[in-house]
C-alpha cells in the first residue's frame, strides 16, 4: 500500500508539473507563488531549445565528484559517441574528475560559487559527509529544483519509481523536508528492480597458491577464528612477492577500504547492518555500536593489527598504492571488491608472469547468525550516487534532455557499445554486444581495450549519468563484455554471494524525524568521530588499552549531548506501532 501511495504521490507532483508550464516558469516559482521559500535565483539559467527539440550545440561542464579522477576521452567533443549524442540533443557535455576529498570540493565549490552545470556525487542518505554537503547547499538555494520540469522527461522520472529506490531513501533524502517540496536530487545508478542490482561482489580474497601451499580449502572458511587461525599461518610461512620481498599478510584500498570484510562474521543479517539497529531480549529498539559486538569486531581488528597481520598502512594509503601492494603479490590476502583486486592485477600483468598467484575468495564468511553472507538489498536503493544542478547551470533544459536521451535505451546502448557496424553487433536476440575484434582485444588486455575505446567515446559516460539502471533487463549483461568475456572468477563468486532483497521500511528511515535527530547526529555519524576512536583502538599497545577507548566511545555515545541517543531509541520503541512494514 505504502508503495502505491509513494507511486501515486510522484505521479500527481508530475502531472500538476506538466500544466504548470514545464521549461518555462523558473524553477522555484511555484513555492514562491504559494508562499514558499523559493528553491533558487535561477533566472539566469537558459531552459529554451530550437523548435525541433535539439539545442544548437551547447556544451555543459559535468563534474565527477568520486576522489581518483575520471579517465575520459582525449577530446570529449568530437569522439564518435559525442558526435552522435549531439546530433540527436545538440547538447554535449564534458567530464572533470578529482582527486581530493569529495565532502572537501563540494564544500569549496558551494563556499565559492564556482560550480560546474552539473556535479554527480555521492548521495548516501542521512547527514554524513557529502550528503549533508548537499543537502545544506539545496536548503540555502544552491542548487536547482527540477520537480517542475520532470514531466518532460520520462526516463528520468524512472529512477523515482519505488522498487528502483526504497520508500525510506524517497522520504527522508530525496523529499528532505528542508527542501520544502523542491526536488534537487536526481537519483543515478539505482537498479530498477532486483533483476538490475549491481553485485558488487565484496569479500575477502586471497593469493591462489596460499592456500595451496597451506593445505587449507579456502572456500571453507565461514567463521571469524578460521579466518583468524588461516592469516596467521601464511604469515608465518614466508611467503614472498613477485619480486622476491617479504609479504603484506592482509590489506583493503584506499582509507581501509574495506576492513569490514575481515569482520564479516560479526555482521547481523539485517537491513541496517552491522553500525545498525535491533530488537533486544526486551523487545525494544537498540544500536549496535552500543553492544559488545561493538567491541569484539573491532578487537579483532586490532589484534589483526597487533599481530603483524593486518597492514598499518591501509588505513592512510590510496587505490595506487593498494594497486600496487596487490598487483605484485605483496598482500597475500585483500578486502575490497573482487573485481577491485583483479584490476590490481591487471595493471601488473600478475597471473601472466605468475598464474599460480590469482586472487580467489575466501568462505565466503557467514552473518553473524551462521547464515550465508549475500549482498542485501532493500525494495529499492536507499543512497545511491546522485546528480545535482547547482545554480551555475547555464542551461539546465539541455542538462535534462541530454540525461533524458542518454538514459534511453538508445542513448544507453551508444554510451556503452558505440556505434552499430564498427564496435558491436546484435546477436540472435537482438541484444547489442562488442564484435569478434574488441572482444578479442579485451581478452588479450582488459584496460588497453578501454583506454583505446574510451577514445570513441564508449565506456565512460555511462557510469555516471544512468540513472534507472536496466541493462539487464535491456541487454542480458551490465556491462560490454560481461556476457562472453566477464571474468569467470567474478562472475562465479557473485554466484557464490548473490543479491538478497529484503522488504519493507528499513527502522533507520523514521530516524531523522526524532525531535533531537540534530543532537543524536552531532555525536552518532557527523564528522570522523567513530573513525578517530576505533582508528586509536586498533595502534593501542594492549587489548585492554584497546578495549577502554572502545568503551570510551560507546560512554560518549550514551551520554552526549545529555543523553540524546537513548532517547532516539526510546521513541523508536514507542514508533514500532506506527507501521507494520518495518524492518531491521
Amino acid at each position: 500500500m505504502l508503495k502505491k501511495l509513494l507511486s501515486m504521490s510522484l505521479c500527481t507532483i508530475l502531472a500538476v508539473s506538466a500544466l504548470s508550464g514545464c521549461g518555462t516558469d523558473t524553477p522555484g516559482s511555484s513555492q514562491a507563488e504559494s508562499g514558499e521559500k523559493p528553491a533558487a535565483n535561477v533566472s539566469d539559467v537558459e531552459t529554451s531549445s530550437t523548435s525541433d527539440g535539439k539545442f544548437d550545440d551547447v556544451r555543459l561542464k559535468m563534474l565527477v565528484c568520486w576522489n581518483g579522477g575520471f579517465p575520459t576521452a582525449s577530446d570529449q567533443y568530437n569522439n564518435d559517441v559525442a558526435e552522435k549524442i549531439r546530433e540527436e540533443t545538440g547538447v554535449t557535455v564534458e567530464y572533470e574528475g578529482i582527486m581530493m576529498s569529495e565532502t572537501e570540493k563540494l564544500n569549496l565549490m558551494f563556499a565559492s560559487g564556482d560550480m560546474p552545470d552539473i556535479i554527480n556525487a555521492p548521495y548516501w542518505g542521512g547527514t554524513k559527509g557529502e550528503t549533508a554537503v548537499i543537502k545544506k547547499a539545496g536548503a540555502e538555494g544552491r542548487l536547482i529544483d527540477i520537480k517542475d520540469m520532470l514531466a518532460n522527461y520520462e526516463n528520468l522520472k524512472a529512477a523515482y519509481e519505488i522498487g528502483t529506490i526504497g520508500s525510506k531513501y524517497y522520504e527522508n533524502d530525496i523529499n528532505y523536508p528542508d527542501f520544502n517540496g523542491a526536488t534537487y536530487i536526481l537519483p543515478q545508478e539505482v537498479g530498477a528492480g532486483v533483476e538490475n542490482e549491481t553485485n558488487w561482489a565484496y569479500g575477502v580474497f586471497v593469493r591462489g597458491d596460499v592456500p595451496e601451499a597451506l593445505g587449507i580449502d579456502e572456500k571453507q572458511i565461514k567463521t571469524t577464528e578460521q579466518l583468524y587461525d588461516f592469516l596467521v599461518k601464511a604469515r608465518d610461512y614466508g611467503f614472498k612477492d613477485v619480486n622476491g620481498n617479504d609479504c603484506i599478510v592482509a590489506t583493503t584500498y584506499h582509507e581501509g577500504w574495506d576492513n569490514s570484510g575481515y569482520y564479516q562474521n560479526f555482521k547481523p543479517h539485517t537491513l541496517t547492518g552491522d553500525n545498525g539497529y535491533f530488537l533486544n531480549e526486551d523487545k525494544k529498539v537498540d544500536y549496535l555500536p552500543l553492544t559488545e559486538n561493538f567491541v569484539d569486531k573491532h578487537l579483532f581488528l586490532w589484534k589483526l593489527v597487533n599481530e603483524n597481520i593486518l597492514d598499518k598502512e591501509s588505513f592512510k594509503h590510496s587505490d595506487a598504492q593498494a594497486d600496487e601492494k596487490v598487483g605484485n603479490g605483496t598482500a597475500l590476502f585483500a578486502s575490497a571488491q573482487y573485481g577491485t583486486v583483479i584490476k590490481s592485477t591487471q595493471l601488473t600483468g600478475l597471473y601472466n608472469s605468475n598464474p599460480e598467484m590469482r586472487y580467489t575468495w575466501v568462505g565466503p564468511l557467514s552473518f553473524e547468525g551462521g547464515e550465508a553472507a549475500t549482498q542485501l538489498r532493500s525494495e529499492g536503493r536507499n543512497g545511491s550516487p546522485a546528480i545535482v544542478f547547482p545554480t551555475t547551470c547555464s542551461n539546465i533544459d539541455a542538462a535534462l534532455t541530454y540525461l533524458n536521451y542518454v538514459n534511453s535505451e538508445e542513448g544507453a546502448k551508444l554510451c556503452q557499445y558505440g556505434i552499430e557496424g564498427v564496435t558491436y553487433e546484435l546477436n540472435d536476440q537482438n541484444q547489442p554486444r562488442m564484435n569478434a575484434e574488441w572482444t578479442a582485444k579485451f581478452a588479450e588486455d582488459n584496460e588497453k581495450t578501454k583506454e583505446e575505446l574510451r577514445e570513441f567515446g564508449v565506456g565512460y559516460m555511462l557510469g555516471r549519468v544512468l540513472c534507472a539502471d536496466k541493462r539487464m533487463s535491456w541487454w542480458g549483461e551490465k556491462d560490454a563484455f560481461q556476457a562472453e568475456a566477464e571474468n569467470e572468477f567474478v562472475k562465479e563468486y557473485k554466484e557464490v554471494k548473490p543479491v538478497e532483497q529484503i522488504d519493507g521500511y528499513s527502522i533507520d528511515g523514521i530516524v531523522p524525524n526524532f525531535e533531537r535527530y540534530t543532537e543524536v547526529s552531532e555525536i552518532a555519524w557527523e564528522g570522523t568521530t567513530e573513525k578517530d576512536y576505533t582508528e586509536r583502538a586498533y595502534f593501542a599497545e594492549t587489548e585492554e588499552e584497546a578495549r577502554k577507548i572502545l568503551e570510551d566511545y560507546q560512554e560518549y555515545l550514551r551520554t552526549g549531548n545529555g543523553g540524546a541517543l537513548p532517547e532516539l531509541l526510546d521513541w523508536m520503541t514507542e514508533q514500532l506501532g506506527t507501521r507494520d512494514d518495518f524492518v531491521f
